[in-house]
């Protein structure tokens, strides 16, 4: 009796592909519903693309499997080989199921998927032990989802193991089939029949940057970038004519440089009339975006008030509108005090590239004897902030384990670290200690989720609509008994404050224009002896801080940046960031989105960030020019070594 290969497994192939490709589409849905607030709209572009990335990453993770359903050999038929196929099946999607349900709750914060740098952020929070717990509190629903979800995958394999294994006659045609499915496997994998593979950058350039996170699915993001932190050498232009565009290189001599570099009133003898700040107080606040800020935020303000101190020290300084450089702390660090903000899929200060010989701006400070310190109420090792304030050239860290052990148990918060009040106490009085002139850096810690607000302030603060605005009012309080205790003290007359934040947060907020705010930060000058406050609509970038505060305090310093100083008004001032493969420039009133090769998308920020026409853009050549420059700038001189 002739014998031929199996057909059925096929049947199965199909069966579990297409199940599959219904429960990744249900995850979308249930991401775009729970950050619904966030994204504008689920369009038809938006379905057919998030169907492409979902065919990818089905394919690439379960391609071994399909492979194995297509050999014509007899193992395929065995009991062993479908427990085997089942187990891998189940476990295998429910993994990557479930990243997208963790997407789902993590998005708000990270504003992008999940890449593969998360296993180094993992490795980095030495408290992911005690975070894991809360999260599981606070999202719970999202376990029984997950569990409803591998539910239908159980139910899906049952079903299929049914399938009788019968024949097919004729070898030709049996061949034929397999060659057409693998043809199809490895075309779903690659993302189409189009000259390049499918990569992250495309999702962002379908539907804009604004959606990409929509389009794209976390399991493809994830195993996608697992190996893509090495830099691509670019070549928009020669070294030579790269470097005359954008140069990191930054000069200033000792003087007051800005007197005759700026459009601010500073002439009328003001700034001649006290002397230059010998300490800085450099504060970055955790997620507070300047639009709970009422002085700060833009029309129509619906998450403002929640910052009266903040405002009140803003309208006696010099204000400019700011931009951070990435969307997650751990970017924000490298970004302020490097001056090198995360142009890539992995944060700056996790790359192997933070570990290179860069003339960071911190150790231009050594001639004048200022003592540079870093406070952050977080478990040290949080992040890796010890390990890069020691690269950048910081003298000394203080986390948690140097916090005063007889207030530890009291002053934790349960998640992070030490609650803002009493730790910017505890950073008042060590400063008093200090002789002049120091550079300290402060980073709050209390603006975040799980959003707790210790109990003698639970009731005394406003809460708002959203759980982030009764926090942002706490950090607000606590910078405001901060400046009360350094008012008293023998340095505030001498010190530079600068306030900025690490990145937005808009949690829970639906009423927000995310697109137009979602790199919004306070960028703050205040200095006690200056009597002039000015607010620019100027921007300034995160990167742009240390130019800034060393152009200010009229120290003379050469140092690698990507910024430049805020009062330098021949400088270029823009802001840039990197999002799901897309680099987004903002330049005077409008955001430029660049694949890495062409333009994809402009708005303007005049129109409520509408899409317009590149052609219509004036000077949009040289602000391409620009881009080219900065990105041909960031990776070749991070590729060798030369920043």
């Amino acid at each position: 009796m002739k014998r031929y290969p199996p057909t059925s497994p096929l049947v199965v192939l199909f069966a579990r592909f297409a199940t599959l490709l219904l429960l990744f589409l249900l995850t979308r849905f249930i991401f775009y519903w729970f950050n619904i607030g966030e994204f504008e709209t689920f369009s038809s572009e938006i379905f057919w693309e998030g169907l492409r990335f979902d065919t990818a990453a089905i394919c690439l993770l379960n391609s071994i499997y399909f492979v194995c359903l297509l050999l014509p050999f007899r193992f395929v038929e065995s009991k062993i080989f479908r427990k085997i196929g089942n187990v891998y099946y189940i476990v295998v999607n429910a993994i990557a199921l479930l990243t997208n349900l963790i997407d789902t709750c993590y998005y708000p914060y990270s504003m992008r998927r999940m890449t593969g740098d998360i296993f180094s952020f993992v490795g980095e929070t030495n408290n992911i032990g005690q975070l894991i717990p809360v999260f599981i509190k606070d999202f719970w629903y999202v376990a029984v989802i997950w569990l409803a979800l591998i539910g239908l995958l159980l139910l899906s394999a049952w079903l299929t193991e049914k399938t009788d294994y019968g024949r097919m006659a004729g070898w030709w045609k049996h061949i034929v089939l397999r060659l057409c499915c693998l043809f199809l496997i490895f075309t779903g994998a690659r993302g189409g029949w189009q000259l390049r593979p499918l990569n992250i950058s495309f999702a962002s350039s379908a539907a804009g940057v604004e959606n990409a996170a929509l389009v794209l699915n976390s399991p493809y993001s994830l195993i996608t970038t697992l190996d893509s932190h090495g830099l691509k050498r670019m070549h928009y232009f020669t070294d030579e004519e790269g470097k005359s565009i954008f140069s990191t290189q930054r000069h200033f001599t000792e003087k007051n440089t800005f007197i005759g570099a700026t459009n601010f009133p500073y002439h009328n003898g003001i700034v001649n009339n006290y002397s230059h700040p010998i300490n800085v107080v450099l504060i970055i606040l955790e997620g507070i975006s300047s639009e709970y800020s009422e002085y700060l935020a833009d029309e129509p303000k619906p998450l403002a008030g929640f910052t009266p101190f903040l405002d009140s020290l803003a309208q006696q300084s010099i204000v400019f509108r700011g931009y951070a450089n990435g969307q997650q702390s751990i970017e924000a660090l490298s970004s302020i005090l490097g001056g090198i903000p995360s142009l890539m899929e992995k944060p700056f200060s996790q790359s192997r590239y933070a570990a290179y010989n860069i003339q960071y701006a911190i150790p231009a400070l050594k001639p004048y004897n200022m003592r540079t310190m870093f406070f952050h109420g977080g478990q040290n090792g949080t992040m890796g902030f010890d390990r890069f304030c020691k690269m950048n050239g910081i003298d000394q860290y203080f986390g948690m384990d140097e916090y005063d052990p007889s207030r530890l148990d009291e002053d934790y918060d349960g998640t992070w670290g030490i609650s803002d009040v009493p730790y910017l106490q505890y950073v008042a009085n060590k400063l008093s200690g200090c002789a002049d002139p120091f550079f300290a850096t402060i980073f709050t810690l209390s603006s975040h989720h799980p959003f707790k607000v210790p109990k003698d302030y639970d009731n005394v603060l406003p809460k708002g609509e959203i759980p982030m605005q009764h926090c942002v009012a706490y950090t607000d309080e606590a910078l405001r008994q901060f400046f009360a205790r350094a008012k008293k003290t023998y340095w505030y007359p001498n010190t530079l404050f600068v306030i900025t934040a690490d990145h937005t947060n808009f949690h829970g907020a639906t009423d927000v224009d995310y697109f137009a705010h979602r790199y919004s930060v306070p960028m703050i000058f205040f200095y006690p002896k200056a009597d002039t406050s000015y607010r620019s609509n100027q921007i300034v970038q995160q990167v742009d801080i240390m130019p800034s505060i060393i152009d200010y305090c009229g120290f003379s310093a050469d140092f690698s940046s990507f910024g430049h100083s805020a009062f330098d008004k021949s400088a270029p001032h823009f802001a840039i960031n990197y999002l799901s493969g897309s680099y987004e420039l903002y330049i005077d009133n409008y955001l430029i989105e660049f694949d890495g090769n062409v333009i994809t998308h402009v708005y303007d920020a005049t129109n409520g960030y509408k899409e317009v026409n590149p052609k219509s853009v004036p000077g949009l050549a040289s602000s391409e020019k620009l881009l080219k420059a900065v990105i041909q700038r960031f990776n070749n001189g991070l590729l060798d070594n030369s920043i």
